[in-house]
């Protein structure tokens, strides 16, 4: 992938240029979302640019990075033919959502999985003896995870509901969730309501 090459997301999408799309897609998705998800996905960006500028390379092994570009390019590949701006669905709303964006929404639900994965699990490797926690500890942890994770499951959430609760919990404003979800804020809000009237409903 060349530095100048983002005009190549103008030309119609072909299995000659289908990965190339996605890595760029990916690159500038991920570049994106730093300023919302920190760290986290600073690092995911940089193994990514790795993963790209070494490809090629004799014997390298991929980051789980590069499953954002895979993801992407499975995507593509259903649309040979078209170009990124076709509109190929609307909105609950009535809004256009092109191929690109449909992409985009693709690579953002495994980015959600991902981060959900990194902050629900320890690393046994990064535990010393001075900083193991006690077993009640991590079990009572074991046990709230299960109960959010059983309570999320009963509002029975649309995909967006549960990325902006994620994007919630991590401390993004509403106008932030919006931008991660490529929608209104009077939108993210009624997401929130939604969610809010189902819990009553069902905890009281």
């Amino acid at each position: 992938m060349e530095k100048n090459d983002f005009s190549i997301l103008k030309d119609e999408i072909s299995q000659n240029n289908v990965l190339a799309m996605a890595e760029l897609i990916a690159m500038s998705e991920t570049r994106f979302l730093i300023g919302y998800m920190g760290n986290f996905m600073q690092r995911i960006h940089a193994d990514l640019y790795v993963d790209i500028l070494h490809k090629n390379d004799l014997g390298y092994v991929f980051s789980d990075s590069y499953d954002l570009v895979q993801e992407g390019a499975l995507f593509l590949c259903e649309h040979y033919g078209k170009h990124l701006n076709d509109i190929i669905g609307y909105s609950k709303k009535g809004k256009p959502i092109t191929i690109e964006i449909a992409c985009i929404r693709k690579m953002t639900k495994l980015i959600n999985r991902k981060t959900s994965s990194y902050y629900h699990n320890v690393s046994l490797e990064a535990l010393t003896p001075a900083s193991e926690p006690y077993t009640e500890t991590q079990e009572e942890k074991m046990q709230n995870y299960t109960t959010y994770d059983a309570i999320i499951e009963s509002l029975n959430l649309t995909e967006n509901m549960r990325i902006a609760l994620e994007c919630r919990i991590k401390g993004l404003s509403f106008p932030e969730i919006g931008r991660v979800l490529s929608k209104a804020q009077s939108t993210v809000f009624e997401y929130f309501i939604k969610m809010r009237q189902r819990y009553l409903a069902i905890y009281g």
